[in-house]
């Protein structure tokens, strides 16, 4: 559009801090803001949401700052402001999943870098389009996924690959959670999870929400995914008023070749499958309850067995008061051995602060590679849940198309 030649990308100067505007504020929005608080260096100059009352509650969340951010009911309202436009060079998006084209688009179209919370989109088309216009686009569009850099998954993946379990052979996933204890999506005034209830709005239920988050620690150890076959489960819980599934079961069939052609580095070693094995195979399981209690403390939410030993990851990561945990198992651990303080608080939600990290500094060297990568696994992820969706009506393995 013409007007983009009035609305220069704003440099990030590295010296000083970057300012972001936040558009939507919702309640994962809350874990951004403590991330933030805890880094320092990034300032949110701006907050859009409808909601007056979501914009208050956030503004009272951000980083300290001399001034208090600004407040706009819609984006475009911040980017026709010339003087607060100019101001912010982020926008970090996070909004219903069915507005994240459209307003992502808007956002680099306009000449801003983008943090745009998983998922990329909710269907492939809109992967495409984002892929596309960020491939033209001044700025930088990065996707907000944090469980690669969630502790207990970063290091497992580092012991893996020095061959601390040997050579990896099973994998398994089980992400659950309660609304008892929800402490990522809040509720609406029913009692309910608000935009996350309609099927059109989310794309899905359980799996392409929370269950991301759960798929891309398999992809991180064991490689791409080739396809998938599921089943979903609908209406298993009515309080929950979704219309998306509330539960899946899926095995997860990896390539053969897991790892990129290029990658010659004997830290792969660990994903050599025996000869005529086939490829590797992972399972994947997402249960979301109403109220009921779940079993925090003893399920494990990962589990990668290997020839020589087993690493776990356990415990109350979803909890911010609990510190979840990575337990390794091998012959010099047969009981197994914990690899972090019982008392360490954060689990699971730490991951914020590092992959904030990571994109204020990827946004500081201006690294487009870096940036296409995050959106390329980002859409790979997606493609596995849109996989599971599909075999769960075809009843047979499915593809995991390319994006």
């Amino acid at each position: 559009p013409g007007d983009n030649l009035l609305r220069q990308m704003a440099d990030i100067n590295n010296d000083a801090p970057i300012r972001i505007a936040i558009v939507g504020c919702g309640q994962i929005v809350v874990h951004h803001c403590a991330a933030l608080s805890a880094i320092g260096g990034i300032e949110v100059y701006a907050l859009c949401d409808p909601s007056s009352e979501r914009r208050r509650i956030i503004r009272e969340l951000v980083p300290p700052s001399s001034t208090p951010p600004l407040e706009f009911p819609i984006l475009d309202d911040l980017l026709d402001d010339q003087s607060a436009s100019n101001a912010c060079s982020v926008m970090f998006i996070s909004v219903p999943h069915d507005l994240h084209v459209t307003i992502a688009q808007r956002a680099l179209d306009a000449g801003k870098h983008v943090v745009l919370e998983k998922p990329l989109a909710p269907t492939l088309e809109g992967c495409r389009a984002l892929e596309e216009t960020a491939a033209s686009a001044k700025g930088l569009l990065l996707v907000s996924e944090q469980s690669p850099y969630w502790q207990e998954i970063s290091k497992a993946k580092e012991l893996a690959s020095t061959g601390a379990i040997g050579k990896l052979v099973s994998a398994s996933s089980y992400y659950y959670e309660s609304m008892r204890d929800n402490v990522t999506s809040g509720v609406d005034g029913s009692g309910g999870l608000g935009w996350r209830c309609s099927l059109e709005r989310c794309g899905g239920g359980i799996v392409i929400d929370g269950g991301l988050h759960w798929i891309r620690p398999l992809r991180e150890l064991c490689g791409d995914v080739e396809s998938v076959v599921g089943v979903a489960r609908y209406n298993v819980e009515p309080g929950l008023m979704l219309e998306g599934e509330t539960m899946a079961h899926a095995l997860l069939r990896m390539k053969r070749k897991p790892i990129p052609e290029s990658a010659d580095d004997a830290s792969f070693s660990y994903l050599e499958q025996p000869p005529d094995s086939g490829p590797l195979i992972a399972t994947f399981s997402a249960n979301m309850m109403h109220t009921a209690p779940m079993a925090h403390d003893v399920c494990p939410y990962f589990r990668f067995t290997g020839t020589e030993g087993e690493l776990v990851v356990y415990g109350t990561g979803l909890n911010p008061n609990g510190g979840g945990g990575l337990r390794l198992y091998n012959e010099q651990n047969p009981t197994g051995k914990d690899l972090f303080p019982s008392d360490r608080q954060g689990g699971f939600f730490l991951g914020f602060q590092y992959v904030w990290r990571e994109m204020a500094d990827i946004l500081r060297r201006n690294d487009r590679e870096a940036a296409k990568r995050s959106v390329r696994e980002a859409a790979a992820d997606v493609a596995v849940a849109l996989a599971l969706y599909k075999s769960s009506e075809s009843n047979s393995w499915e593809k995991c198309e390319e994006i």
